[in-house]
């Protein structure tokens, strides 16, 4: 996890740079079109390769055991190629036929939408096999790289050149198109793929294994920025932005300690469940979980008390409003990491059908609730269903799983970190309460909230008798080693 840490930490903070930017350079509307077009591009990776990335971690450990990789790889980028050539030419065709209904912007952008999704979807590809091989350091090189280049060259192209939104696309675009080849080579080195070793009958078990999860991936889709559509059909493509702008700044945020345990979980249960068999298996997702909610519950508490200063530092005054969501979304994101815990019964049993209707049921309540209020609430409506959709995930994914791997959850441990979170909160409120008349946040007082917040917390649990003895041992000999005092 501290080895994948980087590759959540800078593109967290990339986003926390760019913002201010963006969104003095683009009024919400525009913000809302280039998000727009990300989301038709996510949209599709989800059909096309998502259940293919989950394959590759799924059936890489096996085929390296039986020194079959060869075979593996052209297999699998024969199919991933080939499904990708395919959704790219259906979307050309008939997403045009859609334009009187979807906003304009998307069909403005096809073109480059199109060859985005081409290129994000042999990223992901790569992406898959380095996580199945565990080089953590690639892994994160290549996400920064992609993070930084995409905006980092949009934002030139927009300054520089004058594009608008055609320009942030472009950087992406071109950021994967000089990354990709260098990715290709690190991801396959030692491998001989040749196209004899083709193997039609692995290609068949791997695309078996992936198409319930594209199809729930593509429900999370809808979970996730469906809600873009939604509003943008029912309201305006401002208040898309204005929405989009709060999402991402709060998921961003928590989603930084959350990505860190699914990244690591995943091939961390497959590797185990192989080499060390079920009892060692529970005991490491029963540890996964416990540390999950210590660090990820009380995050989600703190973002919604200091949603307002987040939203306010970040943005300028036309986008204020939208810090009525932050709070929804980083409890939405909380729980959505717990609902990735809970399924891996099902991914190690490989039951990827259940997994997928899950997703499914879930997605498709959240959108028909959104339908529903939306129109009537307003986009705030649009992150209260998003919360409904998830939690509604994860009791799914744990009546599913636990008859393929016990999900041994810590309650006590949700207890007491919920009683310590709640003591934090309390100790947020007033200290950043002191920073009155600052209708533009504060951020000496946010980071002033934060410095305290986090010793507050500690302190909670370890009176709440959560810190166990050997936890406690570790904190006072690092104490002792810093400071030369004993306790």
């Amino acid at each position: 996890m501290a080895r994948y840490s980087l590759s959540q930490l800078l593109p967290a903070l990339t986003s926390f740079i760019t913002t201010p930017i963006l969104t003095r350079l683009f009024l919400p509307a525009e913000y809302g079109d280039w998000a727009l077009a990300l989301s038709v591009c996510s949209f599709l990776v989800a059909l096309t390769v998502s259940g293919l990335g989950s394959a590759v971690i799924r059936f890489f450990p096996a085929h390296k055991a039986q020194s079959s990789l060869g075979t593996f790889f052209i297999t699998l980028f024969v199919f991933s190629t080939a499904i990708t050539i395919i959704i790219a030419v259906a979307s050309y065709l008939i997403l045009p036929l859609f334009a009187g209904i979807l906003p304009s912007a998307l069909t403005e952008y096809l073109p480059l939408i199109l060859l985005i999704f081409i290129a994000q979807s042999i990223f992901m590809i790569y992406m898959a096999i380095i996580r199945a091989e565990e080089k953590s350091g690639v892994y994160t090189t290549f996400q920064l790289l992609l993070n930084y280049g995409s905006l980092g060259m949009g934002i030139f192209l927009v300054v520089v050149l004058g594009l608008r939104v055609e320009g942030l696309l472009l950087g992406t675009l071109l950021t994967l198109v000089l990354i990709i080849p260098i990715l290709y080579m690190l991801a396959t080195k030692g491998v001989d793929i040749r196209l004899k070793n083709f193997s039609p009958q692995d290609g068949v078990h791997m695309i078996e294994y992936a198409w319930p999860l594209s199809l729930g991936s593509v429900a999370m889709w809808g979970l996730r920025l469906s809600d873009l559509f939604i509003i943008g059909i029912f309201a305006t493509t401002r208040e898309v932005g204005l929405y989009t702008v709060s999402y991402n700044i709060s998921s961003k945020s928590i989603e930084l300690l959350v990505s860190l345990f699914l990244l690591s979980v995943s091939p961390m249960i497959m590797n185990t469940w192989e080499k060390q068999g079920k009892a060692a298996t529970e005991e490491n997702l029963a540890i996964v979980t416990r540390v999950y909610l210590i660090v990820c519950l009380p995050a989600a508490v703190g973002l919604s008390i200091l949603s307002f200063p987040f939203v306010a530092l970040l943005t300028s005054p036309e986008y204020y409003e939208g810090y009525k969501i932050f709070g929804l979304v980083a409890t939405s994101s909380f729980v959505w990491g717990l609902a990735n815990i809970s399924q891996m019964g099902m991914a190690i049993k490989k039951k990827t059908r259940r997994l997928g209707a899950n997703q499914i049921i879930a997605a498709s309540i959240h959108i028909v609730l959104a339908i529903l209020l939306v129109p009537r609430f307003g986009y705030a409506a649009a992150a209260v269903t998003t919360l409904i959709g998830y939690s509604v995930l994860l009791v799914l994914h744990t009546l599913a799983s636990r008859a393929h791997l016990p999900w041994h959850f810590p309650f006590r441990t949700l207890s007491n970190v919920v009683i310590a979170s709640l003591g934090m909160g309390v100790v947020v409120y007033f200290v950043y309460g002191l920073a009155e008349n600052q209708p533009n946040g504060s951020l000496l007082f946010l980071g002033l909230s934060i410095l305290i917040a986090v010793p507050a917390y500690i302190i909670l649990l370890w009176i709440l008798g959560e810190v166990k003895e050997r936890e406690k041992t570790f904190a006072l000999q690092l104490w002792q080693k810093y400071t030369g005092k004993n306790i």
